[in-house]
């Protein structure tokens, strides 16, 4: 599977983003393979080598499950119709998503909280941020964030990543050429001839003591990630309900002919209940 012939280290590969970062290039990375192959650790390398050329340390600690901290450190907080930047990173930061899944699934396209946040990655090239986001299936992000990502980084294997860049052709519809590639790898068994092919990098496992230390904050923030997302789908389903309860009572006060059976039969709830949202006891 290993050709040396395409083998790049992974510091070569750092200081090509950070070239294309100082360049004024906005830079994200989507790391895809089987769960346990090691896409954490490849990121977690690839961000402490990068950090020898930005200058900014990197840590553990950088990592995230929640797209509300993700922003945070992009944008700062609005609190009281101010920004408060305290959060924000430092310009030439790097970010580990750790499951972009949670963040940007495919099937949450209408999701607004999604849409945001794909606005602020489009429009955060001045804070020359280096992303990087691990997803099992790298196809299941939305086709709009999917868009975002520079470089697309397949683990096949434990120490083995194959990296794949878009291609620049102003006639591409699909700058991944992914039928084609697809249909490349089944025949060659390897990446090495395939279009969007950029290198491959071999490298190390964690020490003991990197390993520790991202257990440990993995375990912790990801459980606060979890629970913050229950309640923004709680908060947003306590939203939809009020406008609907409040819909049903204006359309049945405007309407007096309009009887519950009839608002009953059109949006699929009982007729006890739509006289009970009309009389304010529900």
């Amino acid at each position: 599977m290993k050709n040396d012939k395409f083998v790049r280290s992974m510091d070569f590969f750092a200081e090509t983003i950070y070239k294309l970062s100082i360049s004024d290039r906005d830079i994200n990375i989507g790391v895809g393979g089987f769960t346990g192959e090691g896409k954490s650790c490849f990121l977690t390398k690839l961000f402490m080598n990068y950090s020898k050329y930005s200058s900014i340390r990197w840590g553990f600690n950088l990592m995230t499950w929640s797209r509300k901290e993700l922003m945070f450190w992009i944008d700062g907080e609005m609190k009281k119709g101010h920004r408060d930047f305290s959060k924000q990173l430092p310009e030439y930061s790097s970010i580990l998503v750790d499951e972009l899944f949670m963040l940007f699934y495919k099937r949450n396209w209408y999701d607004e909280g999604q849409i945001d946040s794909i606005g602020t990655l489009n429009m955060c090239r001045d804070r020359h941020l280096l992303i990087g986001g691990n997803i099992p299936n790298f196809w299941d992000l939305d086709t709009a964030f999917n868009s975002r990502i520079r470089f697309y980084v397949y683990i096949p294997n434990r120490g083995v990543a194959w990296v794949f860049e878009q291609e620049n052709n102003p006639f591409s519809n699909d700058v991944w050429n992914r039928s084609k590639n697809e249909k490349g790898f089944r025949k060659y068994k390897n990446p090495y001839l395939l279009p969007n092919f950029l290198c491959e990098i071999h490298f190390n496992d964690w020490t003991p003591g990197e390993k520790s230390e991202y257990y440990a904050i993995r375990n912790k923030k990801r459980l606060l990630a979890l629970d913050v997302n229950k309640d923004e789908k709680i908060e947003r389903y306590t939203d939809i309900k009020k406008q609907r309860d409040d819909l049903i009572r204006v359309l049945l006060n405007t309407n007096k002919d309009l009887k519950s059976k009839d608002v009953s039969d059109i949006i699929g709830i009982s007729p006890t209940a739509i006289r009970l949202i009309r009389d304010g006891l529900r």
